[in-house]
């Protein structure tokens, strides 16, 4: 402003004693030096400042790598559980259809056994009918003779393979129980599978597979 004024420019005015007024505080080599010291100052700070934007940009890369590697891990972890999961279920429905079969076969065993003591029934009734049509014979005829022997011994062997059947009946009925049983826990057990199978491959892992994530912060 001072170097464009002129004897013709506007505003031009008397100061009285304006030239014994010293407005300066410092001498020029004080100028320089405190010029020359703020200039250093800021050389210094636009150091750190490039320092500190290196050290978080380095904190910034190394905490994406870490968080990076932990979702990398995590993802391992999920599918080693996934695989492990799938597995065990291969494994209880392969064992869910033996038990199923061998609940078909006891069922089968326990029909047969049933008929088969069914079938002891009318042969019992004849012997017993023999025996006592027997008993009605006269005086001296009523004699343990070879016939009655052997009437005895026909019934008590019915009664006797009757009664290891219904043995093998009341066995066979404990197991097909069992069995059940089992086939119960096995279907409680894959219903438990297929469910953690759907929270983990399909929910979370779904998730997973959409998060952005980078191994590096770039500037």
């Amino acid at each position: 402003m001072c170097h464009q004024l002129n004897n013709f420019s506007k505003g031009l005015q008397f100061y009285a004693g304006i030239e014994r007024y010293d407005p300066t505080v410092c001498d020029a080599p004080r100028w320089a030096a405190a010029s020359a010291a703020t200039l250093q100052r800021s050389q210094s700070e636009r150091a750190k400042a490039v320092q500190m934007l290196s050290d978080t940009e380095n904190l910034i890369n190394v905490s994406a790598t870490q968080i990076w590697d932990q979702w990398s891990n995590t993802n391992s972890a999920f599918t080693r559980r996934i695989a492990a999961t799938v597995e065990i279920k291969n494994k209880l429905q392969l064992h869910l259809h033996k038990v199923q079969q061998e609940i078909f076969d006891i069922e089968k065993t326990l029909e047969l056994l049933n008929k088969a003591v069914e079938d002891k029934l009318r042969p019992l009734k004849v012997a017993h009918t023999r025996l006592q049509a027997r008993t009605n014979r006269p005086h001296l005829e009523k004699c343990r003779d070879e016939a009655q022997n052997r009437l005895v011994k026909e019934v008590c062997e019915l009664q006797e393979t009757m009664e290891t059947l219904r043995s093998k009946v009341v066995r066979a009925e404990g197991t097909h129980q069992t069995l059940l049983g089992v086939r119960a826990s096995l279907e409680a057990d894959l219903r438990a599978k297929s469910s953690a199978l759907f929270i983990d491959r399909d929910q979370c892992m779904g998730l997973r597979r959409g998060y952005p994530v980078t191994a590096a912060i770039k500037a």
